[in-house]
């Protein structure tokens, strides 16, 4: 991204939010632990970061995680008993996004009557992450870990024996397994036990002892190790050569062996896969940085871990590593590198665990029937919505800190040539092309950097699904990033790059150009003077009653006056104009739909149409339905804010949208359009809008009528053809918006140059797909998809002619 950008992003910032938070000091309880926070910084209490991190747990991930691991166990067990283990090593990961509660999952475990050793591997450069980085374990894995394939595996080693040989010596303290799980849990999972320091310290003091025991016992060899070695030895191979002794391998596995038979009881039991022992590394991305020798850490790590799990096989016993991280690559730890590389793991039967990344959505947001609907743009009722970061930062920073937090962890931290992507991917479901030599980039990125969400990743490991799930107070972050100083015209600019290499996806029924009208259109109108802030202060002066910009509640009267001209309700009348006097809208992004509005077969589980709209009010989203939706493609939620005295559910309606990007009018489809159809079923007696777009002509029109005897209720239905100022007045406050739009909508229609080919050859194995003349007539290889390739061609520059000619109109 072009660093001018950014730079005028943050002075836009200036006098909306405060300025972005220095790093925060850590204060520190008196002998709580050994962390050193600098002393010219503004200060948090680590006792109310602790407060927060330790809030009461909400959700079902702790359990699911605890039915993972299980079943992670249960396979490597089976697999044993049948043969040799299919699966490498008894390791696996958990993977997604910042501020979804991993660390807090790691540490939780504990309350299942699980042994965990929780350790955090954050840099040493980050003094503001929680919970912070623990310096002795962190130091033995990370530090100049990858500049001696021989020296790592040693310590490798030497620190799973000083682990295993601290916690027997810990756990045997106790004369009961309940009594020593007991203690266990208030020492080793109380971040601010001072017994925590001290294992630490026990633990430091054996490593280094183990530690060079190994070394001696290796050194004497290493030179002849090195000397045989042969000459055409790829880096994998390299690695796999020199460590192939796996030096210290006894010792660890003798520590191992010695834990689990003088713990008998801790570690056995009728529930035979239920973990019983858990070494949690959190922030374990350090690991799979590649060092200077060409190897990973990783690499050698889990080659330690399957060395002892392997020597466990006859009992079995439940004891895991799990390495934590927001990287997508660390799902690959295994097999990305070393001497079992991906093409040779299936081959060889040696199988890794699929990474764990369900932890669960919404943990702190308020119960429908808990806010009202004129209250749903405060801040207090926002923050509860996606992942639980927000939420818990309630107690430490007011609204617009956290605003900044978000603002900051949305954008990353490095220039990124995709933040416009990033931005508008949040807010308008932008369908990234997986085949795109850009998508896996930007996709392991966006999960890593910029709070995209993992939703599954594939057992091989090669696909992972993503995307920004409904999340309103990021979304507000977005909007604010989106509309900085001279953003808006870039996003768009680099927008229409992308889609012209094929990286974004436009759809083929105006579906894309759409979201961007009807959203910008909203943006535009909260903006249509200056924001002072990005939150609007509450009446009576309480900070979390404040309303985020965003997400307030705006009139239909003013907005549609906005977006088609101040004399559209003239056209549509007087009782047009009384019936929808107190609708409002207040949605700040889009979310996708993967099934009809109303699908009889989901039975019981099937809402109610107005409960599903009032739903969407709450968390002020738009819905983008899917491509089998019959009559319609979106909803925009409507409530009505009269004195009536109904409940909420009585007072919502909706905008219901159909798209066109065709060279046709489609005007005579507008009457068709009603809310009472089967995959509908909206019963309200409220106004509700029926709009058809035709963003695909060229003569630009708006038509509009209200009938009071429409199906389904009072009905305003407008017909709007073509993208053009005359059309959507409001886009005269951008023209490269109006440019986009066009652009997006002949996309849609056209295939891009050379793709148009590439598109033929698709449709030619497609045989009765369809009965078009593409999928029925084998002769069709000499055509293109539009008929003759002369015809084709010229349809196509009469396309492209066309964007021209709006452009300059």
């Amino acid at each position: 991204m072009d660093p001018t950008v950014i730079s005028g992003t943050w002075r836009y910032f200036k006098h909306l939010v405060r300025p972005p938070l220095k790093v925060l000091t850590i204060t520190y309880e008196p002998l709580l632990t050994n962390h050193k926070a600098p002393a010219d910084q503004p200060a948090v209490t680590y006792t109310a970061m602790y407060k927060a991190f330790t809030s009461p747990y909400r959700g079902q991930a702790v359990d699911a995680f605890l039915q993972y691991l299980e079943h992670n166990n249960r396979e490597f067990r089976y697999s044993i008993e049948g043969g040799p283990s299919n699966y490498y090593g008894k390791f696996c990961s958990v993977v997604q996004s910042s501020g979804t509660g991993k660390s807090r999952l790691l540490v939780e475990l504990h309350t299942k009557g699980v042994v965990v050793l929780y350790m955090n591997f954050r840099s040493s450069d980050d003094q503001i992450g929680f919970p912070p980085r623990d310096e002795v374990p962190a130091d033995i894995l990370t530090t100049n870990a990858g500049l001696d394939a021989v020296d790592y595996c040693c310590r490798c080693c030497a620190f799973f024996a000083a682990v295993f040989t601290s916690v027997h010596e810990f756990l045997s303290a106790f004369g009961s397994s309940k009594d020593a799980l007991q203690q266990w849990n208030a020492s080793m999972c109380n971040l601010l036990s001072r017994d925590r320091k001290q294992f630490f310290a026990t633990l430091r003091v054996k490593y280094e002892r183990y530690y060079k025991k190994i070394k001696g016992n290796v050194r004497k060899d290493a030179a002849a190790v090195t000397n045989d070695k042969p000459s055409w030895l790829s880096i994998s191979e390299e690695v796999e050569w020199v460590t192939k002794g796996m030096p210290g391998k006894k010792l660890m596995t003798r520590a191992y062996s010695d834990m689990v038979k003088s713990l008998d009881e801790l570690f056995s039991g009728a529930e035979r896969d239920k973990p019983r022992f858990v070494i949690a590394l959190d922030d374990a991305q350090l690991l799979s940085i590649r060092g200077p020798e060409g190897y990973r850490p990783s690499t050698i790590l889990c080659k330690a871990i399957s060395a002892y799990s392997g020597a466990d096989r006859a009992d079995n016993h439940s004891v895991w590593v799990v390495f934590s991280s927001t990287a997508l690559k660390m799902a690959h730890f295994a097999a990305s590198e070393g001497y079992y590389d991906p093409a040779k793991i299936s081959a060889e039967g040696r199988l890794i665990y699929p990474p764990y990344c369900q932890l669960g959505w919404d943990h702190r947001a308020d119960p429908l029937e808990g806010t009202v609907a004129t209250k749903v743009a405060q801040a207090r009722h926002i923050i509860g919505y996606g992942r639980a970061l927000w939420k818990s930062l309630q107690e430490l920073y007011n609204i617009h800190d956290i605003m900044g937090v978000a603002i900051s962890k949305l954008s990353g931290t490095s220039e990124n040539k995709n933040l416009s992507l990033v931005v508008l991917s949040q807010r308008i479901c932008l369908n990234v092309t997986l085949g795109h030599p850009e998508a896996v980039e930007f996709i392991e990125s966006g999960v890593a950097n910029h709070l995209r969400v993992c939703i599954a990743i594939a057992d091989d490991h090669n696909w992972s699904f993503t995307t920004y799930p409904s999340e309103p107070f990021l979304s507000c972050a977005a909007a604010s990033l989106l509309h900085a100083e001279g953003n808006l015209d870039n996003f768009l600019k680099a927008l229409d790059v992308k889609i012209l290499s094929g990286m974004v996806n436009v759809g083929k029924s105006g579906e894309l150009a759409s979201r961007l009208l009807w959203l910008l259109a909203k943006d535009l109108y909260v903006r249509r003077t200056p924001l002072q802030s990005l939150v609007i202060p509450a009446i009576d002066g309480q900070e979390w009653n404040s309303e985020l910009a965003d997400c307030q509640m705006i009139s239909i009267l003013d907005y549609f006056c906005f977006v088609f001209g101040d004399d559209f309700w003239d056209h549509a009348g007087k009782k047009a104009r009384k019936a929808f006097k107190n609708a409002f809208v207040n949605f700040s992004h889009w979310v996708s739909m993967d099934e009809n509005i109303w699908d009889s077969k989901n039975g019981d589980d099937q809402l109610e149409t107005n409960e599903w709209t009032l739903r969407h009010w709450h968390r002020t989203s738009a819905v983008q339905c899917c491509h089998n939706q019959p009559l319609v493609d979106k909803m925009i939620p409507i409530y009505f804010n009269d004195c009536r005295g109904e409940s909420d559910l009585s007072r919502v309606s909706q905008i219901f949208i159909s798209d066109r990007a065709q060279r046709w009018s489609s005007e005579n489809e507008l009457d068709k359009i009603t809310r009472d159809h089967d995959s509908i079923r909206c019963d309200s007696s409220r106004p509700w809008v029926a709009i058809l777009a035709d963003l695909g002509l060229r003569e630009s029109e708006v038509k509009v009528k209200f009938s009071r005897n429409s199906a389904g209720g009072p009905c305003l239905r407008i017909y709007v053809a073509a993208i053009s100022i005359k059309t959507f007045p409001f886009l005269c406050r951008s023209q490269q918006l109006l440019l986009t739009l066009q652009s997006i909508v002949i996309h849609e229609r056209i295939p891009p140059n050379g793709r148009q080919r590439t598109q033929n050859l698709q449709e030619q194995v497609r045989f009765g797909s369809s009965s078009m003349k593409c999928h029925m007539k084998w002769e069709s290889w000499k055509e293109t998809s539009y008929g003759s390739q002369a015809a084709g061609r010229k349809r196509q520059a009469k396309g492209l002619t066309t964007l021209v000619a709006l452009n300059a109109s």
